[in-house]
């Protein structure tokens, strides 16, 4: 078969993991998994648990940007994000239950924890999980540029602060920090 990325590579076959078998491209590296494989594969694994890089180290891995043909059938495979803190995606194909892996995508998934979640990313589940992080990382990163860093860490200490007190207790401290004279008679 022809690679679905290069298209001038062959897919040959070849093993990404012990006892997981792939076809692998001889030109750019990329893997053509079935799914049927992989969760052979999977049901022989320990859980690992999913890593979020706070700083966005990244192994070498080649993002194909475009839209990919299943080497199978030919289809328009379908791309899911991998995890929030990255913008890699893999690619998908429901016509022939398989997945494609651009080079060095294999092991971003493991250094990731998700190489044994891949039939999870795949599902709605999964990715609304990620659209709701990738919001909240968005919003976090524009009170930070409005707010400054030292300002931001600040006041999430006061927020916690805040939210250890009891219900009346934090009223009165909100009250406290909003008026413009806290200690007047006066309202407001």
């Amino acid at each position: 078969m022809k690679c679905t990325s290069c298209k001038t590579g062959e897919l040959l076959p070849n093993t990404l993991e012990e006892t997981l078998p792939c076809h692998t491209c001889n030109n750019c590296g990329g893997n053509w998994i079935k799914l049927e494989d992989y969760i052979k594969w999977h049901n022989t694994q320990q859980p690992q648990q999913a890593v979020v890089d706070e700083i966005g180290v990244e192994v070498d891995a080649i993002e194909s940007r475009q839209a990919l043909l299943c080497p199978e059938t030919g289809a328009i495979m379908t791309k899911f994000k991998i995890t929030s803190d990255t913008d890699h995606r893999i690619d998908w194909c429901s016509q022939s239950a398989s997945i494609w892996l651009d080079k060095g995508e294999w092991e971003l998934l493991k250094k990731k924890g998700v190489a044994d979640k891949l039939n999870q990313i795949f599902s709605r589940q999964w990715q609304a999980k990620i659209m709701a992080e990738t919001a909240r990382n968005t919003r976090e990163a524009q009170l930070i540029e409005k707010l400054g860093e030292e300002n931001y860490s600040r006041l999430k200490l006061v927020r916690t602060w805040l939210h250890e007190q009891s219900d009346e207790n934090k009223a009165i401290m909100i009250s406290f920090l909003v008026a413009r004279d806290p200690l007047s008679p006066k309202k407001g």
